[in-house]
């Protein structure tokens, strides 16, 4: 039998020792003890670095991830100790970055008890010292860096749509101490969006640190999104749930594929609220929320709370968006930008209350103990609501999720004061109200029902009032659908002019217009048109042509194979006219300025192959053809879906791809080694010994034809379709008995 090899390490990869010394494990191994193949695991090329110092780590990585993945043997168990390490490393960062919180507190004065122009000119003034250093920091990491800050969720959920989740490591380092400044120094935001960002920035590094294919990488990302969530704030369900709703549903439509990337994100979110208890110890984020008798008759009241944390939170994502155009626009130094927002900030802060500063964690404390008067939870609503979106908007660090959940804390107040002026002493605590009211504004913002069920419940190991919980996060998000079809983080992406890859077959339509595929007009008929005309117009030329009136307007069509139906039924009077003969179907027509989504509306409510392009006063200015429309769609839409597998298949440098193809079938490749260099597809014979078929076949960047009797080079590149177990058995076959597994 002829000698077969597994695929050699790729371009930049280290080389196997056992190989080199020409033994391997397996050559002492039997049956079940024998160790498969490194590459199972899919390692390919390193990190693609310059210095030497860096390629040499990042091979250090690539054989770390090799030896690694010999000890587990089976690469469903190395993604999930890949999960637990990318967790607990979220989890370690997600730690630093509290006590960095905490340390940067400390470093800006508060002189609380000075005297009042003290005290004015410390809460003006730190505020914008800290937006000047974020300014600053934002300066370093674009022009010295050369890199965009990854600022919170919608940086991630971009970076897995369109960047295939990568994320540089000097992007978080710069945005967790970014975030440090701004919260320390009074800015209104939280730290979990940023432990987000910063926990996926730790599992793309250590995904290509290891070389891990892209499906691998993704699981990554979105393990390291979990732990830091989870470690941010000690919920690990949470971390899950918002992985899955809100990252992965806004990046990819919540289309996450198998439980080979669903079960990482649970083993991460356990290792990150693990290495958060061992870091900060067990502990709830919020105290427990006393509780009164809630009867039937305030489920209306929890109704109403939730419908106002529908508008309340739909407002405030405009709010920050609105912000963010202005700040964009403005003619200012991008450095002073964010100190102008702080500015903003600080005096509200001086003319009102400094409880609007900072992340505002006591606020929600004293609202879910009932402590807060509702007069000044009505305040600080509004203030808090103006104070994020200075800070966000204007480039500060940090995220709206601990705004969201203070902005509901004190809606809840106000509407749990009102029921118990309504009801009495038989009402609710003003603290439940709140606790639904946090969870419905975050609901309502994020469009997101499930997160803030779980993460409540988290936060509060507080089951008592769940159902009034669910029905608030429910009824919020579908008000807020109402006003708006976007979240704000898919608002905010939208605003940037970023097409998510499950948005883009509506984008692309939205964004096209009736006048880039419209044609020059064909002659039209006029009303008065004789028959003799009108069919040979109609039947010798072979259009519908379109009837105009004495102003030129179009007023009607002639629908060519129902003209030839009446002709041949004798249908037809010899003095009729155009106008007796149109179609009694509604002509529809289209304006330049209407968009290709709208005509294909239009298109398929009509039956006619070309609608007539218009002018205001109806005037025929061109024509759209249904063909057209369709090729159009084609192009922008299938053939980027075409495009992007064609990427993932065969594309320079994506050979550590794994392609799912539906009913357990995936797309993978195999890369010839020297010891399988000279013989031919028909020497290996892989799918009558595995099961699997190769479909294509690269030179470097040249796709060659199948031909099973020409001879393989090494570094070929064989494209393979069958069963992850197919594949797994055609990477092991021994060089020189096929299906025997190799070290």
């Amino acid at each position: 039998m002829p000698e077969t090899e597994p695929p050699a390490p790729a371009r930049g990869s280290p080389p196997d020792p056992a190989a080199a010394s020409g033994s391997s494990p397996a050559a002492r191994l039997t049956g079940a003890h024998r160790l498969v193949s490194a590459e199972t695991t899919g390692f390919f090329d390193a990190l693609p670095h310059g210095t030497l110092l860096m390629r040499l780590w990042a091979r250090f990585g690539l054989l770390m991830g090799q030896q690694l993945a010999r000890v587990v043997q089976d690469d469903h168990v190395f993604l999930l100790v890949m999960a637990a390490v990318v967790g607990t490393t979220s989890g370690v960062a997600a730690g630093a970055l509290l006590a960095w919180i905490e340390y940067a507190f400390r470093l800006f004065p508060r002189p609380e008890e000075s005297s009042a122009l003290v005290r004015w000119a410390a809460v003006i003034g730190v505020p914008v010292l800290g937006g000047l250093a974020a300014g600053g920091l934002q300066f370093v990491l674009r022009r010295l860096l050369r890199q965009a800050p990854v600022l919170g969720i919608p940086g991630v959920i971009e970076a897995i749509a369109r960047k295939q989740g990568t994320i540089h490591g000097r992007q978080a380092v710069v945005v967790g101490v970014g975030t440090g400044i701004t919260i320390g120094s009074g800015g209104s935001c939280g730290h979990e969006g940023p432990s987000v960002a910063i926990g996926a920035a730790v599992g793309s590094s250590l995904a290509r640190f290891f070389g891990l294919r892209m499906r691998w990488h993704l699981a990554m990302v979105g393990a390291g999104c979990a732990g830091g969530l989870a470690a941010a704030f000690n919920a690990p369900l949470a971390g899950v749930v918002f992985t899955v709703e809100i990252v992965f549903g806004g990046a990819i439509g919540g289309n996450i594929g198998t439980m080979s990337v669903f079960v990482p994100l649970i083993v991460a979110a356990v290792a990150g609220t693990f290495t958060s208890h061992v870091i900060r110890g067990e502990h709830l984020t919020f105290a427990t929320v006393e509780h009164g008798d809630a009867g039937l008759a305030e489920m209306g009241l929890f109704i109403a709370l939730a419908a106002l944390a529908g508008v309340i939170g739909t407002l405030m994502g405009r709010a920050v968006l609105g912000t963010t155009r202005w700040f964009q626009r403005l003619k200012a130094p991008e450095l002073l930008k964010p100190a102008l927002g702080a500015l903003g900030v600080g005096l509200l802060a001086a003319i009102v209350s400094n409880d609007i500063l900072g992340a505002g964690h006591a606020t929600v404390s004293e609202a879910l103990q009932g402590s807060l008067g509702w007069q000044m939870a009505l305040a600080l609503l509004g203030l808090k609501l103006v104070a994020t979106a200075m800070t966000v908007g204007s480039g500060g660090f940090g995220g709206v999720f601990m705004p969201s959940l203070y902005i509901g804390a004190c809606l809840g107040t106000v509407v749990g004061a009102l029921a118990q002026f309504a009801l009495g002493p038989a009402a609710e605590s003003t603290g439940s109200y709140a606790l639904v009211g946090m969870g419905a504004i975050f609901a309502a913002t994020m469009h997101a029902p499930l997160t803030p069920i779980v993460m409540i419940f988290e936060l509060t190991q507080d089951y008592e009032i769940i159902l009034p919980l669910m029905l608030g996060c429910i009824l919020a998000v579908f008000v807020a659908r109402r006003m708006t079809p976007r979240s704000l983080f898919q608002e905010a992406l939208h605003q940037q002019g970023v097409v998510l890859g499950h948005e883009a077959e509506v984008e692309v339509m939205k964004r096209g217009h009736v006048a880039d595929l419209m044609r020059p007009p064909p002659r039209a008929l006029s009303e008065g048109t004789a028959a003799a005309e009108v069919r040979r117009v109609a039947l010798d030329e072979g259009r519908s042509p379109f009837v105009i009136d004495d102003t030129g307007a179009v007023v009607g069509w002639i629908d060519a194979d129902l003209l030839a139906k009446r002709v041949l039924h004798g249908d037809v009077a010899p003095e009729a006219a155009a106008r007796d003969l149109m179609s009694d179907v509604q002509l529809a027509l289209l304006y330049p300025t209407d968009t290709l989504a709208g005509a294909m509306l239009a298109s398929a409510r009509c039956s006619a192959e070309v609608l007539p392009v218009v002018d205001p006063e109806r005037r025929l200015v061109g024509v759209l053809r249904r063909g057209d429309l369709m090729a159009h769609y084609s192009d922008k839409v299938l053939g980027q879906q075409e495009e992007a597998v064609h990427m993932h298949t065969t594309g320079g440098g994506a050979h550590g791809h794994e392609v799912g193809l539906g009913k357990g079938m995936i797309l993978d490749h195999i890369i010839v080694g020297r010891r399988w260099a000279g013989r031919t597809l028909a020497d290996l014979a892989l799918r009558s010994h595995t099961g699997a078929t190769v479909v294509e076949l690269l030179r470097g960047e040249a796709p060659l034809p199948l031909d099973p009797n020409a001879p393989l080079q090494q570094g070929d590149v064989l494209a393979v379709v069958g069963t992850r177990e197919q594949i797994l058995a055609a990477r092991r076959m021994s060089p020189t008995r096929p299906g025997a597994p190799v070290g």
